[in-house]
């Protein structure tokens, strides 16, 4: 008879014995994933080895646009404001600030174009940016948004629900190899889908719908304003449309119920005919690389509709992987992405803004993971390649052991995954940027 007993101790040591040749061994590193941690129960016993210098040196790089000359600190990655690298005068910073400026004196739009992953996810950063510059210069309304949402609840600039009948077709989940929008969805009816919006303590003014290209050739939609409903038809002839839901009357509340099933519905806009507007494309888990999946019709197609004055490239807290120092494939997608967006958006200024600050535990301490320093310089030397603008947001925010500090206060501006702003922390990160855009206005 055999003896059971030896059995489970033979399987831990086994498990044991594993573990430690783990320990000694570094796991490949995978961009596409989020960050994960090596394996290393020696951890403990293991001597502590003294991280990184914190902050990497730059050259001096003063960059002269159209005899403006933006201010900058002897080191660029230890500057707060924007340094612009930009050669096409028509496509610089100067240039949107000048549009911006226009707003106060005559009629018209401009409007900002936010990619990003998590860390902008729910309309965070993007929520306040929006209203201090609709504050300074007009508009009102959230702009883009889709027609559902994964963190709908945790929007606070506009209130929406949505039923179970929208199949959601994505960068990570597209087994149709459906044409997704901007914000990386399409989403399509199950037969009876619908998504209510509200306004909370404003109005709506104009609401647009826009679609894709439908095989049927009479497609429609039900749409109830504030209690009133009527049926609209939906423009379906161009690779993207765009559908008047609301025009000038304000409203409280719009219901969109969809029964057809082969109506590609990527989203709507809510603005005014006036003012700044800022779209939040954010899509959790993406390092940037998953924009490049975007089809250039369906980019052409939203460019009739949303004419961009900026175009924000945002992304560092999936690309990074603790004490990583070489970020030459992160160099190599986000020049695809920058160089895709030029082609699509010539002559618009693009802004590159750096990753934020991001901690690790050192042996029950955290602070700075060593490699954000070297990703940020990284991020540099690509605005500084592509020729586009650059905001180091992780100096901007307070450099070294910010996210731990922000995430360990007393009144938190983090959460503690210590990667993650709360509302607070996002809030205020939108308010150094708006005060950095303000600040160079008026150099």
């Amino acid at each position: 008879m055999d003896n059971k007993i030896t059995r489970p101790v033979i399987i831990i040591w086994f498990s044991l014995m594993l573990l430690i040749v783990l320990s000694f061994v570094k796991l490949p590193v995978i961009p596409y994933l989020n960050n994960y941690s090596s394996i290393d129960i020696l951890h403990d016993l293991k001597e502590s080895k003294t991280p990184p210098r914190l902050l990497a040196k730059l050259p001096r790089t003063p960059v002269a646009v159209t005899g403006h000359t933006l201010p900058l600190t002897a080191n660029i990655i230890d500057s707060s404001l924007i340094t612009d690298y930009a050669a096409d005068t028509s496509a610089n910073m100067v240039a949107f600030y000048k549009k911006l400026e226009g707003l106060k004196h005559k009629k018209g739009k401009v409007r900002i174009a936010y990619f990003g992953d998590s860390f902008i996810e729910a309309d965070y950063v993007t929520s306040e940016l929006r209203s201090r510059l609709q504050q300074a210069y007009g508009g009102s309304g959230v702009g883009f948004v889709p027609v559902q949402s994964i963190v709908a609840d945790s929007y606070e600039s506009i209130h929406f629900n949505k039923n179970n009948s929208w199949n959601d077709y994505n960068f990570r989940s597209n087994p149709k190899n459906a044409a997704v929008g901007l914000s990386g969805h399409v989403f399509y009816s199950n037969g009876n889908a619908w998504c209510e919006f509200g306004a909370g303590n404003s109005k709506f003014a104009d609401v647009y719908l826009y679609t894709g290209k439908a095989q049927d050739t009479n497609t429609a939609v039900t749409i109830d304003k504030d209690g009133v409903k009527n049926e609209v038809t939906v423009n379906n002839g161009a690779y993207v449309n765009q559908t008047v839901l609301n025009n000038g009357g304000a409203i409280k509340k719009f219901r969109l119920n969809c029964a057809n099933t082969n109506l590609p519905v990527y989203g709507i806009s809510i603005e005014d005919s006036t003012g700044v507007y800022v779209d939040n494309y954010g899509f959790r888990g993406n390092t940037g690389l998953l924009g490049l999946q975007i089809a250039p019709a369906v980019i052409e197609g939203f460019k009739k509709y949303f004419n961009y004055d900026l175009v924000i490239v945002h992304y560092g807290l999936n690309a990074l992987v603790h004490n990583d120092t070489n970020f030459e494939w992160f160099d190599r997608g986000i020049t695809k992405l920058v160089q895709k967006i030029k082609s699509s958006y010539p002559g618009i200024p693009i802004l590159l803004v750096s990753t934020s600050d991001i901690a690790y535990n050192d042996q029950g301490q955290y602070i700075t993971d060593p490699a954000v320093p070297l990703l940020v310089q990284t991020q540099n030397e690509t605005a500084k390649k592509n020729k586009v603008a650059f905001w180091n947001l992780y100096f901007a925010m307070g450099g070294p052991n910010t996210m731990a500090n922000w995430a360990e206060a007393d009144t938190a501006l983090a959460y503690k995954d210590y990667m993650h702003v709360n509302e607070r922390g996002a809030d205020k990160i939108a308010g150094i940027f708006f005060n950095t855009l303000r600040k160079i206005q008026r150099n």
